[in-house]
Parts: C-alpha cells; sequence; structure tokens
C-alpha cells in the first residue's frame, strides 16, 4: 500500500526480482496544482501482484513504474527522460545501456470487478496514456482500478 502527500513523494521497493516505484501524481508536473501552491492533495493506491509480470493497481493520484533493480545506465549526462541516449551520436561516442533487461508495460486496461471477484475491461490504455509503456497513472481527482502487464527487453 502507498499513501503521499507534499511532504512523502515516493516509496520504492523491491520485491520478487522487480523494482516498484510510485509516486503522487504531481510529481509529473502536468497539472498546474502542482507547481502554483496548491496544498497536494493526499494520494495513494496498492498495488498486487497477480501473477509473473501482471499486476493490479487501484488508488488515487499516482504513478507507478516497474524495473529491475541494479539498472543503471553507465552514464547519465546524454540520458533522455525515458533512460535511452538522446542521440545517435552519443551511441558512436561509446554511451550505452549497461543495464540487464528492461521492464516496458505491455497491455494496460482500467476494469472494474463483478461480484463474483473476476474483472471486467473497462478501457484500453494507449502508448499516450502510459508514456510510451514508462509508467501508469491516476489522475488526482480520479480513482481508478488497473490491471498492467509488464515485458521485458534490452
Amino acid at each position: 500500500m502507498f499513501q503521499a502527500d507534499a511532504d512523502s513523494v515516493t516509496r520504492t521497493v523491491n520485491r520478487d526480482g522487480m523494482t516498484v516505484k510510485a509516486s503522487h501524481f504531481f510529481t509529473l508536473l502536468w497539472d498546474p496544482r502542482a507547481t502554483d501552491g496548491s496544498e497536494w492533495p493526499v494520494a495513494g493506491g496498492i498495488i498486487i501482484r497477480i501473477g509473473e509480470d501482471e499486476y493490479i493497481i487501484a488508488g488515487s493520484g499516482i504513478v507507478v513504474e516497474f524495473d529491475k533493480p541494479g539498472n543503471t545506465p553507465a552514464d547519465t549526462r546524454n540520458l533522455g527522460e525515458d533512460g535511452f541516449l538522446n542521440s545517435g551520436a552519443d551511441r558512436k561516442a561509446g554511451q550505452a545501456w549497461s543495464g540487464r533487461s528492461r521492464v516496458g508495460l505491455g497491455p494496460v486496461s482500467e476494469v472494474q470487478v463483478n461480484p463474483d471477484g473476476s474483472l471486467t475491461p473497462v478501457r484500453y490504455f494507449n502508448g499516450d496514456e502510459t508514456h510510451q509503456g514508462r509508467h501508469v497513472r491516476i489522475g488526482v481527482d480520479d480513482y481508478k482500478i488497473l490491471r498492467v502487464k509488464l515485458y521485458e527487453y534490452k
């Protein structure tokens, strides 16, 4: 379980070979309330592993990222926000990813829980809604349940 406000914005947990980082939605700075002096509302959620590389995330006002423990670039100076090199020239200069396989978001869907406990998709998220597979997010004023499937790549 994760709870965040302006004084406690991020929590990272390493479990079952996965690093799960949960942050307050306002850490993205997309919402003007994040920087205009507004009080950050309490946000939070629960993250449940339901299978290998599959999670349920329920809550409000959170951003969740997944990765493998120990994945760090050799040199962070020329990396973009996605952790990849900013240009092909950087790669030619010997800059490269030194980590193991990385984790991406596969299918992400908003779901509802049926009386029998089964899940029914309400809608499917696209790349814009997962920041091209980098994180899932639930806005401060939203309450959702998401089903997230992960995949690994190099």
